[in-house]
């Protein structure tokens, strides 16, 4: 199972690197609707995508997406420089995760058969 997970942990180091960044000076709107909303989505969607290789049912992914999305804000309330918690990323992580999951039931048929566990 562990070599299937490859490719999620990797993105999950590369989320976690990421977010340890201080923000770019990028002004952000008051509204929720904020542009790196789509950002977190992308990223969890893609985080879900790899971790559905793994598992056979489709919420362990929206789980575990989720689960480390909030563990990565909470980190940056209390570690990272120039970071805080925002619940609407971590709203937009769980969106994320779920749009993740479904565009993987949908692309899982097109992809070879050793990349999909049954």
């Amino acid at each position: 199972m562990l070599k299937y997970l490859l490719p999620a942990l990797f993105w999950a180091l590369i989320i976690l690197f990421l977010s340890a960044h201080p923000q770019m000076g990028v002004a952000k709107p008051w509204w929720v609707f904020q542009p790196d909303k789509f950002a977190h989505a992308g990223a969890y969607a893609l985080l879900a995508f790899l971790l559905q290789y793994g598992f056979k049912r489709a919420y362990m992914p929206v789980i575990l997406g989720t689960t480390y999305g909030i563990i990565i804000e909470f980190l940056q309330q209390a570690f990272f420089i120039g970071r805080q918690l925002d619940v609407f990323d971590m709203l937009a992580n769980l969106i994320g995760c779920l749009i993740g999951v479904w565009i993987f039931s949908w692309f899982a048929p097109l992809l070879p058969q050793y990349f999909v566990r049954k």
